[in-house]
């Protein structure tokens, strides 16, 4: 990565505190997009870009399910709480990518939330996980519409970004690993192999041969070859679910409970949950700093109050309806990175395409019948993309002593400690709500561990101490 002051579209400006002032002193360029963030490709080639994002966000269709599992929901709760959050997904990404801040990143259920609510549930029941996820949505709204980050943002330098980016990566990276091993036939995992390659030699081709829509769309064509095509034919998919799957299911308000219909208030599961949100606006704020490198776009302090005012927005709406809080998706980023298309019509096509997946159950039934290792193996791909983003992040800054060791720290810890917790569960499970989730979550200890340690590094040794 390049920390490059030349590059046009970094010039220095002076702070104008307008939201659009730089979020940082250093310029960040990794990446000169084919189509940039106002661009706009061929109708054809949008819906493919467009469908090609929705295949990488397994989320919606994986965390609703822990959630579930936590409070004791039946599976069609579960199947409700799923559609309410791909409705929510697509009106969000479409408001976002429009109003917000404009950037091409597509809105799904947060994992760090995820982790906190089903937490709270576990411990305090589904009413007050409800309403902690409500008040933690209102107080990201309030967050991001206050402009308060702006003071913070001298606590955020792009390696400390980078730290999460990074981390982000790497546990997503071992989500993927495992669904690759989820199914291990020799033909599936044959399938899974030949996914990746075929994504290397897509991209090679299109190269080569200038054919910019393969290389592109290298992602969904392999997903559709091995996926659908050659595992279908070879029997390994079962697509005559698509046939019971219902055309039309509309979300209902209030399915759930709502404030003064049965939630209830509880100081525990609220501070859990915020703590949460807390990691999940950090982790945004990263997403934000990857999303502007690759899209080849300088960060600006709109795109984070903006940003994140949204995510509070839908995250305040969503347990109305049944659906999880929303973040910004890492994995969209690494679509970004990977295709080097960063139109925002590319995205607002996306938010369509998860906006009819959650009206009707049959088209999102597709992506659920695609066998998991495939998806996982190309999940690897865009996760590796997550994590050399990050990479680059860190490269930015004083090389000093503050730099390494708040890297060394921070990156260790948090890649290391929740594999550790996870093998002593009788221990993990008696601490506090809080304790649990701060040593279970790589993000959070990546996130708290990184502010923490640069500010304490920067008082301590002064501005810049050469190692």
């Amino acid at each position: 990565m390049l920390c490059s002051p030349a590059h046009p579209a970094f010039r220095k400006e002076p702070a104008l505190h307008t939201g659009e002032e730089r979020v940082w002193e250093e310029d960040l360029e990794i990446l000169t997009p084919h189509y940039g963030i106002e661009d706009v490709p061929p109708p054809a080639e949008t819906l493919l870009y467009a469908w090609q994002h929705t295949l990488v966000d397994v989320s919606p269709f994986v965390l609703p399910l822990i959630v579930a599992g936590a409070v004791g929901y039946s599976a069609a709760q579960a199947a409700t709480m799923v559609s309410a959050c791909l409705v929510l997904m697509g009106i969000a990404t479409f408001v976002n990518a429009t109003w917000g801040n404009r950037l091409p990143s597509v809105l799904g259920p947060s994992a760090t939330d995820t982790g906190a609510m089903a937490t709270a549930g576990a411990i305090f029941g589904a009413p007050a996980m409800w309403m902690a996820g409500f008040v933690g949505g209102l107080f990201e709204t309030a967050v991001g519409a206050s402009g308060v980050l702006r003071s913070l943002r001298r606590f955020l330098p792009p390696y400390v970004c980078g730290i999460v980016v990074l981390t982000i990566g790497v546990s997503l990276a071992r989500v993927a690993g495992g669904w690759i091993f989820a199914d291990t036939r020799p033909q599936m995992l044959t399938l899974a192999a030949l996914a990746v390659i075929s994504i290397v030699l897509f991209t090679v081709i299109g190269n080569r041969l200038r054919i910019g829509v393969l290389a592109r769309g290298s992602l969904l064509f392999s997903l559709l070859l091995w996926g659908v095509i050659v595992a279908g034919a070879l029997g390994l998919a079962d697509f005559g679910a698509l046939a019971r799957a219902p055309w039309i299911g509309l979300p209902r308000p209030f399915i759930f409970g709502g404030p003064g219909m049965g939630w209830t208030l509880a100081a525990g599961a609220v501070f859990g949950v915020v703590i949460g949100f807390v990691g999940s606006i950090a982790e945004s704020i990263g997403d934000y700093a990857g999303t502007c490198a690759v899209s080849g776009v300088p960060y600006r302090m709109r795109h984070i109050h903006r940003g994140i005012t949204v995510e509070g927005l839908a995250s305040a709406i969503g347990p109305l309806f049944g659906a999880l809080p929303l973040t910004t998706y890492a994995q969209n980023m690494g679509v970004i990175a990977t295709t080097r298309v960063a139109s925002r019509r590319v995205v607002q096509v996306a938010a369509g395409i998860l906006l009819l997946y959650g009206l009707s159950p049959k088209t999102g039934t597709l992506l659920v019948l695609i066998p998991r290792p495939i998806v996982g193996a190309v999940f690897l791909v865009v996760c590796g993309m997550i994590a050399t983003g990050g990479l680059r992040l860190l490269a930015c800054g004083p090389k000093d002593e503050v730099h390494f060791l708040t890297t060394a720290i921070s990156l260790i810890a948090a890649l290391t400690l929740p594999l550790a917790a996870a093998g002593q569960k009788e221990w993990l499970t008696a601490l506090s709500p809080t304790a649990r989730l701060f040593l279970s979550n790589g993000v959070v200890i990546a996130i708290t561990l990184g502010i923490l340690l640069n500010a304490a590094l920067r008082s301590a040794l002064g501005p810049r101490s050469e190692a």
